[in-house]
């Protein structure tokens, strides 16, 4: 027997599309279908009163005043966790109509192929009828949002999702109460799987229905990514210090004491071993506390491949930089140093991208349409 999935909408001023767009969901599905009317003006009412003639068994739930999408979607998730326990998940999708039924269906579909995985129905921004500000934002989004998760969003601001239930309970207590909560979510995501299946790009009149606002959101949701990145990266300068303080703490014990009596090699075998375990407290430490996998094969030796090309480079580039420069070869300890912190801010980008991003259940998508 299937799983119940219900469908979402969260409405604010909707127009007269709605009710169409409900009986097309209506004739496509059986699950429970949940509107919130999110403190839409009093004109708005013929319109929701007509959305539950068009559909047997449409709730309707209000809001006395417009809160946001986060705040809608987050009372359309406690009253289906409430009222169908048993529940597989939801798939959201918005009030305009651009998210076609059966793109909402298919959505639904892969949540009960695949029940503890957010699914996203992602669009293509490359066709000449997408908006010059869907775009843009998109594009630039997705490059941050690379760089904060370690994942490759193919939409990240897409409103089609498909919510496990136990996401759905999470997401309840997750900052955000309009725009900006679609992108805490994904922020939120961690190590859940996640499933990516490419929709119909629609953009009814320019998109203009959307309450969407580009350069305020957009500025905010980039805010937000940024911060996230900066949080993972105070963590991983943390994490570096750390294990410079057990390299340094490791070597003076070993060179005093564990091969104190060794007439050859006895500095070699200090820096070598102290070297080699202070390598893997920062990859643990990484793992775990600062990007947050859960799983270590195969990044460590992606790890072990980085620390020796940071190792080469640092000498390589200090190298170049000391022979090109007459300032840099009468200033060598500065010159490495600046080297090595461009390096360290590469080694950041490349761990979340490169090292620990496969740590993370890779993203699955369908078929093309």
């Amino acid at each position: 027997m299937q799983g119940m999935v219900a469908i979402v909408i969260p409405a604010f001023n909707p127009d007269e599309r709605l009710p169409g767009y409900i009986a097309s969901l209506r004739a496509g599905c059986d699950d429970p279908i949940v509107i919130v009317d999110d403190g839409s003006a009093g004109a708005c009412a013929p319109v929701f009163r007509r959305c539950q003639e068009a559909a047997p068994g449409v709730t309707l739930l209000a809001h006395g005043v417009n809160q946001g999408k986060g705040r809608a979607l987050k009372t359309a998730f406690a009253y289906l966790l409430e009222r169908h326990p048993g529940v597989v998940g939801c798939v959201t999708a918005d009030a305009d109509g651009q998210h076609l039924a059966k793109d909402v269906m298919e959505c639904a579909a892969a949540l009960r192929a695949s029940p503890g995985a957010l699914v996203l129905g992602c669009r293509t921004f490359g066709l000449s009828h997408v908006p010059f500000r869907s775009r843009f934002g998109n594009t630039a989004i997705r490059a941050f949002f690379a760089l904060a998760t370690g994942r490759r969003f193919l939409d990240t601001q897409t409103g089609l999702r498909a919510i496990p239930a136990d996401f759905m309970r999470e997401l309840i207590d997750c900052p955000g109460e309009r725009f900006d909560y679609e992108t805490r979510m994904l922020l939120a995501l961690g190590d859940r799987p996640l499933v990516q299946i490419p929709i119909e790009t629609v953009y009814l009149e320019g998109n203009k229905s959307s309450h969407f606002k580009p350069l305020r959101d957009s500025t905010k949701i980039l805010g937000i990514v940024i911060g996230h990145i900066v949080s993972r990266f105070v963590r991983f300068t943390a994490a570096s210090l750390a294990s410079f303080a057990v390299d340094i703490a490791l070597f003076k014990a070993l060179h005093a004491i564990v091969f104190r009596d060794f007439s050859v090699g006895r500095l070699a075998l200090s820096v070598a071993v102290a070297r080699v375990v202070s390598a893997l407290f920062n990859y643990f430490v990484n793992l775990h506390f600062v990007f947050g996998g859960v799983r270590a094969t195969r990044s460590l030796a992606k790890y072990a491949a980085l620390a020796i090309g940071i190792l080469c480079a640092s000498y390589i580039l200090t190298a170049i930089a000391t022979d090109a420069f007459p300032w840099a070869s009468r200033h060598v300890a500065t010159t490495k140093a600046a080297v090595d912190l461009a390096l360290f801010l590469a080694s950041f980008a490349v761990q979340r991208l490169c090292v620990f991003s496969s740590l993370s259940r890779p993203s699955k998508t369908s078929g093309g349409k």
